[in-house]
């Protein structure tokens, strides 16, 4: 007991600091732990939680699907919705021009409710397959939730001329 009253009596600051600094590194550990490693589990973090009371849901997607397959220059229809983003992929046949499939694409961003809108952004891929009739063309439009139009991106592979 007399050397143990020694050891603390010759290095009592020393033994208080390195305490002080072992609480310090225990106390950041666990909140580095928790900071990086804890909490959400998605990978979208918090960003989708104004969406989590209005998801896109089965049956209006069909009925979309619907509204834009009732056109008799398109092929196919397929949605796909990831986040806040609802991706709409069209194709049409060899009777649509670029101009009416985009009219196409516009009238049935109408058809989406403003519920919806207002909370998902749309991506449009419109895909006309090029074939010895037509040449074909591959466009890719836009809406975010602030906007009321959609952006237009021409996306037509060029074919290199030799």
């Amino acid at each position: 007991m007399k050397r143990i009253k020694d050891i603390w009596n010759r290095n009592r600051v020393l033994i208080v600091l390195v305490i002080i600094v072992l609480t310090c590194f225990c106390i950041m550990g666990v909140v580095m732990v928790k900071y990086f490693f804890g909490g959400n589990t998605s990978s979208y973090g918090d960003r989708l939680d104004d969406i989590k009371d209005m998801p896109f849901k089965e049956e209006d997607q069909q009925t979309l699907i619907n509204t834009i397959k009732e056109n008799d220059i398109v092929s196919d229809v397929s949605i796909n919705v990831k986040g806040k983003i609802i991706y709409i992929r069209i194709l049409f046949n060899e009777k649509a021009s670029l101009d009416t499939a985009k009219a196409v694409a516009v009238k049935s961003v109408e058809s989406i409710s403003a519920d919806y809108q207002s909370k998902y952004d749309l991506e449009y891929t419109l895909v006309q397959e090029s074939n010895e009739a037509v040449a074909g063309f591959t466009i890719m439009g836009a809406k975010n939730i602030n906007r009321t139009v959609l952006i237009w991106n021409n996306n037509t592979p060029v074919k290199d001329k030799e």
